[in-house]
């Protein structure tokens, strides 16, 4: 399977329809094979076929929602909404939900919903207004809840375009007295399994998009073998990730490592760029650059943490 989608990257066609807004991202989004693929040929191959990196982060980023949440399926779109304005620590979220009669409420805001109006849902972090509840063991009862984007109370208020990828439209979210279903509410801890395992997900799902992208952008401008052979290779060791528990010690090793590698290919990419300085897809990614350092803090403490942790072993 591995092979099949690097294979694919070198003999798919590399003319893309130009995406000048979500809706159009969307539309060729929806054309990939969904019951089929995984959450890696998802994000390789939505990757590939973006005309931006704006569009190759959306690929990954929803090609991370799958791997981290099953019920993130099909071609609808998702987000997770975890930040909140002002908020540095996820024990310190003022969002709160609590059960009800009928199912569980929640109320609260957050401050970064992408593709919002495209959204199908969005797992929701919040925490138990009522501290732990019974059958929690996490202090705070820090818990995700799917809701829905037609769920009545919940609202948004558009952000404005980002100084990078400002293709990509965003809002704050707002849920004022929103009612649920009981299974609304995902099971198990919200930070150990799922907001802290995303992260990862989010950089290596992102990494491989943006890899793919630059692969496609490299044989249509005929960029130098060694450096598309690279792209390829980075993609290889990705992919394999993927396939890896990541929650292992050695796989946080690895992918802190992949990273640092794929913004080493990205920083390359700028001078291949820059010989075209007046071609639009030029300027777009030169203007994107801030995407390649979104995970790179996170990642290096995780991976300095991982390897002091898996060299400790070796020495007892």
């Amino acid at each position: 399977m591995q092979f099949a989608l690097l294979e694919w990257c070198l003999q798919a066609p590399l003319a893309t329809p130009e995406m000048d807004s979500a809706d159009a991202w969307l539309a060729c989004w929806q054309q990939l094979p969904f019951a089929d693929a995984s959450a890696m040929q998802l994000a390789v191959q939505g990757g590939f076929q973006a005309d931006r990196a704006a569009w190759a982060f959306a690929s990954g980023y929803q090609a991370a929602l799958r791997a981290q949440f099953p019920s993130a399926e099909g071609d609808g779109l998702y987000a997770f909404c975890l930040t909140e304005q002002g908020v540095r620590s996820s024990r310190q979220l003022h969002s709160r939900w609590w059960h009800t009669e009928t199912g569980v409420a929640l109320q609260g805001s957050k401050g970064w919903a992408p593709l919002f109006e495209q959204c199908r849902a969005f797992y929701v972090a919040c925490r138990s207004a009522d501290g732990a509840a019974p059958d929690e063991q996490e202090p705070g009862g820090f818990r995700i809840l799917r809701v829905a984007t037609t769920a009545k109370g919940v609202t948004f208020t558009p952000r404005a375009p980002g100084s990078f990828m400002p293709e990509l439209p965003t809002a704050r979210l707002q849920l004022d007295g929103v009612v649920l279903c009981a299974d609304a509410l995902l099971p198990g801890d919200g930070w150990h399994a799922y907001a802290n395992p995303f992260s990862v997900q989010e950089e290596l799902y992102v990494s491989a998009a943006l890899l793919a992208y630059l692969l496609r952008e490299g044989r249509s401008n005929e960029w130098p073998v060694s450096y598309l052979q690279q792209l390829l290779a980075a993609l290889a060791l990705f992919a394999e990730l993927a396939g890896s528990d990541g929650k292992a010690t050695i796989s946080r090793v690895v992918l802190s490592g992949a990273t640092a590698w794929a913004r080493q290919l990205f920083n390359e990419a700028n001078a291949l760029w820059a010989v075209a300085p007046d071609d639009a897809r030029a300027q777009r990614w030169l203007r994107d650059q801030p995407i390649q350092t979104l995970w790179a803090g996170s990642s290096a403490q995780r991976g300095a943490k991982a390897w002091q942790a898996v060299c400790a072993q070796v020495s007892s």
